[in-house]
This record gives structure tokens, sequence and C-alpha cells, in this order.
């Protein structure tokens, strides 16, 4: 297929992965780059196991209060059926207390307690049943009734809406109990309003007045951990969520444009193809594990086929589509090696036969013209360091980096909403503990008798307990306030490189960079400590520190600087690092040595150990390249040039024929003057010889 026929349409989202089924997906057809990616598609739901709940993210934006604006008569529909939900619920308990009201008020109209008609009682049960519903339509409202007061005041705070939805059954409970409270006496009382109410009628009254302090209590509670996880995850993940569904679109529509250049599995891409389906690096030996990828492949095939057969039926072209851009793209961005692979054939599908970088022009080449500019936004994304170009290095460290962005939030989301339960759980038993206190105070004729002795026993209970709820709150501030890092990132800690593998509410799990060991440290103690994030910080300086000789010139050190920089800006290097170099003097110590730093700035942070220590290396190369071309000698000064009065010697490099010749010359010399000695020995020792007749002597 030619290049120029390529078409920018993504496929339609698939179904779900069959591990998720009630995960429910929309069918989306993006009509152009900019549609796919600019879009958080918000019907999709992830089809892997990374999935995010979007629904509290997403209605964090600002504008949510003006969507709901906009959207009324949807609201008001949504209302209807909800009134006519409830009416299947309110109008049988309703039509049960109203037999005894209309027995109570005709054939035993006489019945009494107290003195007091039991009518009274009933009525005010239906009345307390229909105020439950009448609370709950009034708790309905109060979000829109919000978001509309929000606008005329105020409108940066429409993005709490979210939580007044959510504690809306709390806020129902509230309206309830005053209902019951404020209701008890008059209607229970209105057949004999000139008498005193009875006891019982004074106790359904404090029953009201009780509840209706537990529900404010339980109301409150319900509102700090909405607010917590709300307003949290509209700080932390929020974005981080919008970005991923960026990048994960872009990724769906590249691929899915490779796939209408080459077709799946065809000779160019059967390799990356199988790895990308697989996970699996394709093994030309038998093997179990082949044969289970063989088989889960063919299982594939067989469910496109028969998705294909039910889409024909249905009309609907997304059921079972598990070929689908979106689907494929997902699932492997869960392995390092599927991400590899990916990242591998999207390149070479747009990247020249024989070419070494992707370009904007060749991505242009593939779309239509009329599509420029969302070719732009598409290689800006792709080229992280903005040189111009993409290798296929660089392809393949940044799918891997969104697979590996997908999977930290996810597990940061985990986390959080594990620690969320906690506290959520910590809260509830304090409720359930104040409940009683209220209903005993409000029952407990003594109980003010008790209450001295009960605070006595809770400020003792205070004191053994103050380090456990020192840290408790600690953590929590640390957790939902500071919240310094997430897992994945990562971190410097006490001059220790680690990165982030787990977050609790009390303690988070740390692996040392260095030695891959796991460390688990206290919330409490990391709540003192200086911690340095590196995955948030943007592209990040190197420093190198350098002790040259003292009597280096500064002309010396600005042509060291420039060569550095030469060095840096080369086409191997200029991926790597920013081209602003310095050299600084910071030192001169004891006039022996000047010390000086060398500084280059990365192109990106050093979130990854293994880029950070290849271009590491680089520099450190650079350097000590730099420094022997300009010839700058260490502490104490190099010896001297050769011909120098000092050093009258010289060398002559000489061809390995010369050399050979030379060495086999010595060799002879030196065996013809060693039997030179062994013939001259003897001759001294001979017999007329005077050693010989002193020796025989």
């Amino acid at each position: 297929m030619a290049r120029n026929s390529l078409v920018i349409d993504i496929e339609k989202v698939a179904a779900p992965h069959p591990a998720d089924p009630l995960v429910k997906v929309t069918s989306i057809s993006a009509p152009s780059v900019r549609s796919s990616i600019d879009s958080l598609r918000p019907g999709l739901k992830q089809t892997s196991k990374f999935t995010f709940d979007e629904s509290e993210m997403m209605a964090l934006d600002s504008n949510a209060g003006t969507r709901e604006s906009l959207g009324c008569m949807y609201g008001r529909i949504w209302s209807f059926k909800a009134l006519l939900r409830w009416a299947r619920h309110f109008i049988p308990v309703a039509a049960l207390l109203g037999i005894p009201v209309a027995l109570l008020a005709t054939v035993y109209s006489d019945r009494r307690a107290d003195g007091v008609r039991l009518l009274g009682l009933f009525v005010w049960l239906e009345v307390v049943w229909g105020s439950l519903w009448l609370s709950k339509l009034i708790a309905m409202l109060m979000p829109t009734a919000y978001v509309f007061v929000c606008g005329i005041v105020n409108s940066g705070t429409r993005k709490y809406h979210p939580v007044v939805r959510k504690i809306e059954t709390s806020i129902s409970l509230v309206f309830w109990t005053i209902i019951a409270y404020a209701t008890v006496v008059p209607v229970c009382m209105a057949f004999d309003s000139a008498m005193k109410p009875p006891n019982w009628v004074l106790i359904l009254q404090k029953v009201a007045l009780a509840s209706i302090a537990v529900a404010a209590m339980v109301l409150v509670q319900r509102f700090i951990i909405q607010l917590i996880n709300i307003t949290y995850s509209a700080t932390q993940f929020t974005t981080r969520i919008a970005e991923s569904k960026r990048r994960v679109a872009m990724l769906d529509t590249l691929y899915a444009s490779s796939t209408r250049a080459y077709p799946p599995f065809c000779d160019r891409f059967a390799q990356e193809d199988y790895t990308i389906i697989t996970g699996e690096v394709e093994n030309r030996d038998s093997s179990p594990s082949k044969l289970l990828a063989n088989v889960r492949m063919a299982g594939r095939e067989v469910a496109q086929a028969f998705g294909q057969m039910t889409a024909d039926i249905s009309g609907n072209n997304s059921l079972f589509n598990t070929q689908a851009a979106h689907t494929i793209v997902t699932e492997a961005l869960e392995a390092s090696t599927s991400s590899e692979a990916l990242g591998r054939r999207i390149w070479k599908s747009f990247a020249p036969e024989h070419g070494d970088a992707l370009t904007q022009q060749d991505l242009e080449k593939a779309f239509p013209t009329d599509q420029l500019r969302d070719v732009e936004e598409l290689f800006a994304l792709l080229d992280v360091d903005q040189n111009g170009d993409v290798s296929l290095d660089e392809m393949i460290s940044t799918v891997v980096r969104i697979g590996q962005e997908r999977i930290a939030i996810w597990k940061s989301t985990h986390d959080i909403k594990s620690a969320v339960r906690i506290l959520d759980g910590f809260l509830q038993v304090c409720i359930l503990v104040g409940t009683g206190l209220i209903y005993a105070a409000f029952f407990s004729t003594s109980f003010s008798t008790y209450l001295a002795t009960i605070g006595t026993q809770l400020a003792a209970i205070s004191f053994a307990i103050s380090g456990t709820v020192q840290e408790f709150l600690g953590s929590c501030i640390f957790i939902f306030v500071k919240h310094p890092f997430d897992v994945g990132d990562r971190v410097k800690i006490d001059s220790h490189e680690m990165t982030v593998e787990k977050i609790s509410l009390l303690y988070s799990v740390f692996r040392k960079v260095d030695s891959n060991k796991t460390t688990q440290v206290p919330n409490i103690n990391l709540n003192s400590m200086w911690v340095e994030n590196v995955s948030r910080s943007g592209p990040m300086r190197e420093r190198i520190n350098v002790q040259i000789a003292a009597d280096t010139s500064f002309d010396d050190i600005e042509r060291l600087r420039k060569k550095i920089r030469d060095e840096v800006r080369a086409p191997e290097n200029r991926r790597d690092f920013r081209e602003d170099v310095d050299v600084e003097l910071i030192s001169i110590g004891d006039m022996s040595k000047l010390e000086v730093y060398v500084e280059a700035e990365h192109k990106s942070n050093w979130n990854n150990e293994h880029v950070r220590r290849l271009r590491r290396n680089k520099l450190m190369t650079a350097v000590v390249s730099s420094l022997r071309a300009v010839a700058i000698n260490g502490p104490g000064g190099g010896s001297a040039t050769l011909g120098d009065e000092a050093r009258p010697t010289y060398q002559v490099v000489v061809s390995e024929e010369t050399a050979a010749a030379a060495r086999q010359k010595h060799q002879d010399d030196k065996s013809a003057s060693k039997s030179s000695s062994a013939v001259s020995s003897a001759l001294d020792d001979g017999p007329g010889s005077f050693l010989g007749v002193i020796r025989r002597g």
C-alpha cells in the first residue's frame, strides 16, 4: 500500500478485555487526529486492568458546572425517571400505613395511648415516610442549586459540586430527621391539642432530636471523606489522567494508520505484531509458552470472526472487535516487551527505509494535507527532546514511558483509595462511639454523673495513645495535604536515591536505585524530611567537579568550555543535552590547584536510571577528551615538554618492520655477547692458566 493512501481515521473502539466483562465501551469513530487527541472520550472505559474512575476525575473540571447548566433538560428527564422509580417504593409502604390510619379514623377512632389518640401516631409515621422521599428530592436538587448560586457568587467554587452530589444521602438524612423532629409533637397531638404531650411522645421527640445530631455527625464525616477524595483527585490525578489519555489516543491514531499501511502479521512486521499481541518474543523453537501464545492468538482470531458476524447481524461494529487499535494499544502498554514492539512498528511504518530518524515531514507524507496541523501535534508529542526528529530509541522510550505512566497512575489511585478507606473506617468507628454517647446523653438520667469519670478515662487513654494519634494525624496531613510523591516517582530522601513502590496511610515502600533493596519508611518520619522528587522535576542539570592545575589560564578555561559545548552539540549527543554548557571556577584552594564545575543540562529529568547513566557517561567522556584537547593539566602541573631543557629526550615513531628488526638485532647481539663470555671463561680455567694452577693447587 502506498504511503500517500494512509487514512487517519481511528478504528472504532473495541470491546472490553475478557477479564473485565462488566466494563462498558462506547463505540467512537474519530474523523481526524485532533478529534482523537483533544477529545477525552468520556464514554470510553479502559480495556486493560489499569482502569480509572473517570466519572470522579473528569467531573472536577472547572467547566463542569457549565456543562451541568447546559444539560438541564437531561437533568429534568433524569429527575422524572427518579420520581417514577421512587414511586414504586413509596406507594406500597404508604398504602400499608394508610390502612391503620383509615381504621383508626373510622372503626377504631376511640383507641388511645395515655389519653392520646393513636391516629395521630400513624399519621406521623405516614408523614415521616413521605418526608424521607421529600428529603431525597431536596438533596438531589442541591447540586444544581449549588452550581447556580456559585455562578452568581464565585464560579471558581463550582468544581466542588461533586462533593455535594456525593453526600446527597447524608444531606437527605439530616433533612429527614429535622422534619421528623419538627412534626412529632404537632402531628401526634393534632387530635388532642388541649392535652399535655405524654411520655411516649416526648421519647419520640428525644429520639428525633438525637437522630439530628447523629445525622449531622455522619454528614460531616462524609463531607470530609468526599472532600479529601475528590479534591485530592482534582489536584493530583485529573491532569495526569487527561495527559495519559491524550498520549494513548495519539498511539491509537499512529497504530491504526500503521496497520492500514501494513496489515497485521505482514512480512515486514510479523515479529513485532506477534510480540504486541502475545507480549512475548517470538521463538522459532517449539516450547509450551509458544504453544500457549499461538492458542491465545487463535482465540483472538475466533473472537474476531465471531464479532464480525455479530456486528453484521446487530449493526454494531464494536462488538467483540478485539483487533481495534485502542484495545491492542492499551494491552500492549501493560508490558515493556510489547511496548517496545509497538514503538518499533510505529516508527518503522513512517520512517524512511534506510533512515535513522523520523521527522515531521515523514509524517506529513503519510497524512492528508488538510490534517497537517494535527500532524504537528502528533510530532510534538513524540519529539520529547524537541530536536526536530525522533530516533528509534527515542520512540521506544516514549512508548514505554507512556505505559509506565499508566501503570503508575493506576497504582497511585489504588493506594490513595486504600488510604481513604482506612481513614473512612477510622472515622466510622469514631461516629459509632459518638452515636452511643449522644443517645446515652439524651436518654440516661445519670449520664451527667458519669461524664466526669468518662472524661478522666478519655484523658488517660489520650495520654496512652498520644503517639499513635499523632502519627495518624501526621500521616493524614502528609498523604492528603503535602503528598510529595506518587507511586513510580523517583525521589531523593536523606541522600538515598529511591523509587516509590507503594503508598499507604501510615507508611510508604521504596526501592533503592543503587542496590534494588526494598525499604519501608513511616510517613510520620517522612513528614519531617526533605523530599526531592526527581520525576516531578523538569530538565535537570549535571554538575561534574574537576580539579586542574593552578597555572591554568582564563583562555584555557574558555577554550575548555567551547570544546565541551561542541562535544555536546555533536549529532550523537544533541538528543540528550541542551546546548548551554557552563564551566565555573569554584575554588583556588591553597594555590596548588583550581576547582571547577562543568555543568550541562539534560533534555529530561533523571527518572529513568538507565538513560541517566548513559548520558552521564557521554558527558564524562566529553569532559575528558576536551581536557586532553585543550592540554589542561591536573593539580601540580604536567611534566615538561619533550625536548625541553628539563626533559631533553625525544621519541621517534618507527614502523613495525624496523622495530622488529631492531629487536632481532638486539637479541642477536645479546646472544653473541653471552657466547663470547662463555669462551673467555673456558680459556681462563684451562690447565696452563694461572687460575687453573691456583685451583689445582
